[in-house]
C-alpha cells in the first residue's frame, strides 16, 4: 500500500510540473457542473442539488470563485446605511419569525414618521442607502404614512437611496388601496424608492408555504411584483430562507425560478442566502444551520444564478467569520454597516450573535484578508471612494 501512495504522489507532482494549474475534482458530478460552466449552458436542477450535498469543497469553492470573479473581478462592495425596522406589529403569522408582535402586546413598536426620520439622521448624514424593513401592520403600512416620509426623505438626503419594503408588504398594500402591483408602484415610485428588499420570500415551494406561512403572499405575486418593479424603473433583491421545513430539491427550484424572473423582467442587483435562526419561534427544533450548509448555499446560488451580478454574504446572518469565508466561495458583498445606533430586531430576536453595527474599516480590513479589493457602493451598485462625504446641505432636517 505504501508503494501505490508514493506512486500516486509521483504522477499527482508529475501532473502539476507539466501543467500546475491542473485541479483534481474528487465529486464526478463537479466535473460536469464544471464542463456547462465552461459552454455557458444554466446548471440544472440536479446539479444544484449535487452541490448541495458535495463533499468536494475545494472544487465547490474553485468554481463559485471563479463565476464571482467573471462577474465582479476583484471587488468585493459594502454599503454604508441605516437600517430601522419601523414597526413589529405584523399579523402574517409566520411560523419562523420570532420578530412580529401584535398591537397590544407590550412588546410591540410601532415608530411614527418623525420618527422614523430621526432615526435615520442620529448619527449624521454620510450614508447611502437607507433600509427600512416592516411588517403586515394595518396602521404604518398605508401610502399615507410612507408618500409624504420618502418625499421628505429625498428633498433632505437626496444622495441616499430608499431600499423599502418586500414583495409581501407591498401585495398587502396594494390590496389594502385596491391598487394593482402596477398603479402602487409608480405612485412608490414617483415618491422616491430607488429598491425593493428581498424578503419576504422565503422558500416559493407551495408545500412549504402552506406549512410555514401560508397568509404571506404567494410565489407567484411576490415574482409578479419584483418583474412590474423592474419595468417601472425600481431594481429589488431576492433572498431565500433556507434550514428548516424545504427540501435540497426546493431550494434549488427557489433559485431556478428567480433565474427565470431574471431573463422575464431584469432587475435584479443581488441575491441573499438568510439562514434560519431558531430562538423563540414555532421551528426552533430544527435548529441553527451548520457552517458546511451556509458556504454551500453562497456557492450553489453563486454558480446556479448566472443572470444575477451579486450574491451578498450578509454579516447579520452568518456573522462576519462566515461571510469572509464566503468570499471565497462565490458572495462578492457584505452588506451594510448599519449606524452605530441603529437596533435591528428581525434577526436579534430570533437569537443572532452578531452585533449592531460594523464599522466600514473593518470591512475593508476584511475584505483585503480575503485577497480583494473593498468597494463602497449604494443600493444600485454606484461605487463611491471610501471617504465620499455628502456635500449639499441637508434640506428639512429639523
Amino acid at each position: 500500500m505504501a508503494e501505490v501512495e508514493r506512486g500516486r504522489r509521483k504522477v499527482i507532482h508529475a501532473v502539476h510540473e507539466v501543467n500546475p494549474e491542473v485541479s483534481f475534482v474528487t465529486d464526478p458530478a463537479l466535473r460536469a457542473v464544471e464542463n456547462k460552466l465552461d459552454e455557458g449552458i444554466p446548471l440544472s436542477k440536479e446539479d444544484g442539488v449535487a452541490l448541495l450535498q458535495t463533499q468536494d469543497l475545494h472544487t465547490l469553492g474553485r468554481l463559485a470563485k471563479r463565476e464571482k470573479e467573471r462577474k465582479s473581478g476583484n471587488k468585493v462592495f459594502y454599503v454604508l446605511n441605516r437600517y430601522i425596522n419601523s414597526t413589529n406589529v405584523c399579523y402574517a403569522n409566520c411560523k419562523f419569525c420570532s420578530f412580529a408582535k401584535a398591537e397590544k402586546d407590550g412588546a410591540a413598536v410601532r415608530m411614527g414618521a418623525d420618527e422614523v426620520f430621526a432615526k435615520a439622521l442620529e448619527t449624521g448624514p454620510n450614508f447611502n442607502q437607507v433600509h427600512i424593513v416592516g411588517g403586515h401592520d394595518p396602521r404604518q403600512l398605508s401610502l399615507d404614512y410612507w408618500l409624504p416620509l420618502m418625499r421628505r426623505f429625498k428633498e433632505a438626503l437626496p444622495h441616499a437611496q430608499l431600499s423599502l419594503f418586500t414583495a409581501a408588504e407591498i401585495d398587502y398594500l396594494a390590496r389594502r388601496h385596491r391598487l394593482s402591483y402596477d398603479d402602487i408602484l409608480v405612485q412608490l415610485r414617483d415618491a422616491g424608492l430607488d429598491n425593493i428588499n428581498g424578503g419576504g420570500a422565503e422558500i416559493f415551494s407551495a408545500r412549504f408555504r402552506k406549512l410555514v406561512c401560508p397568509n404571506k403572499v404567494d410565489a407567484d405575486n411576490w415574482l409578479k411584483v419584483h418583474e412590474v418593479a423592474h419595468r417601472v424603473g425600481i431594481a429589488s433583491n431576492a433572498t431565500m430562507l433556507y434550514g428548516t421545513v424545504e427540501t435540497l430539491e426546493e431550494r434549488v427550484e427557489h433559485l431556478i425560478a428567480l433565474r427565470e424572473s431574471q431573463e422575464r423582467s431584469p432587475g435584479f442587483n443581488a441575491f441573499i442566502p438568510l439562514a434560519f435562526h431558531p430562538d423563540g419561534n414555532e421551528l426552533s427544533h430544527f435548529g441553527w444551520t451548520t457552517g458546511l450548509d451556509d458556504i454551500r448555499m453562497f456557492a450553489t446560488a453563486r454558480l446556479m444564478l448566472h443572470n444575477f451580478d451579486h450574491i451578498k454574504a450578509y454579516w447579520m446572518i452568518q456573522g462576519l467569520k462566515v461571510c469572509q469565508v464566503a468570499l471565497q466561495y462565490g458572495a462578492d458583498d457584505m452588506d451594510g454597516t448599519h449606524g452605530s445606533t441603529d437596533e435591528e430586531r428581525i434577526y436579534h430576536s430570533a437569537g443572532t450573535q452578531s452585533g449592531q453595527y460594523v464599522d466600514d474599516r473593518e470591512f475593508r480590513r476584511l475584505i483585503e484578508e480575503a485577497g480583494y479589493v473593498p468597494v463602497r457602493r449604494n443600493s444600485t451598485y454606484e461605487e463611491f471612494a471610501y471617504d465620499w462625504q455628502p456635500e449639499e446641505a441637508l434640506v428639512g432636517a429639523r
